[in-house]
């Protein structure tokens, strides 16, 4: 889809250039720069693109486990410095770290397209002569949106390395043993409490 988008834009943008001179600048810069705005369209669609049938869907990846107390032990686990894991909590943290494994992936795979967007038409924006490097607007205003937004990038591939940190930190740790309840018994039968002869 995003090379259908690419595709398609650039060839208007060719026609257009051809027939009303969008563009300023030698034929070979004009068409690095389409190619450039081709490509920065083809990228932001890209972002609206899923990659995965779990992308996005991140709403069973923090499942509680009914005890607060518990949940922010566990928590704790995926932030940048955890502390020692304990045994009890060993298979809840694997059971997250593999939910929240590919669909994070799946978006990092997505928001990395953000700042090559922006990258691309500040390129295109130089090439074409839309935009010089006297201008502040096309000097500072892609470069510091590509910069802020890597951060949806940046915020991915960090929690795909701590859930990794936290399945490894699992695995290494022994199992806690399986402790068997003991079956309750009733003390305090409900019903009549008269005592009936031969009792």
């Amino acid at each position: 889809m995003t090379g259908t988008v690419a595709v398609v834009s650039g060839t208007i943008m060719v026609i257009a250039d051809l027939l009303w001179g969008v563009f300023d600048g030698p034929l070979p810069l004009r068409l690095l720069a389409i190619l450039c705005f081709a490509a920065a369209l083809g990228c932001l669609v890209g972002v609206f693109v899923r990659v995965d049938r779990r992308d996005l869907d991140l709403r069973g990846t923090a499942t509680g486990t009914g005890d607060w107390r518990r949940d922010e032990r566990i928590d704790r686990q995926f932030a940048a410095r955890p502390p020692a894991m304990l045994p009890e909590d060993r298979d809840e943290v694997l059971a997250r770290a593999e939910r929240t494994l590919g669909p994070s992936v799946a978006l990092a795979a997505r928001f990395v397209l953000l700042p090559i967007a922006w990258a691309l038409v500040w390129a295109g924006a130089l090439l074409s002569g839309l935009g010089s490097l006297d201008s502040p607007l096309v000097l500072f205003w892609p470069p510091m949106l590509m910069l802020l937004q890597s951060a949806s990038f940046i915020a991915a591939v960090t929690g795909i390395g701590r859930s990794d940190a936290a399945h490894r930190r699992a695995l290494a740790l022994e199992p806690a043993p399986v402790v068997d309840t003991p079956a309750r018994r009733n003390l305090d039968p409900r019903g009549s409490k008269i005592g009936l002869p031969g009792d």
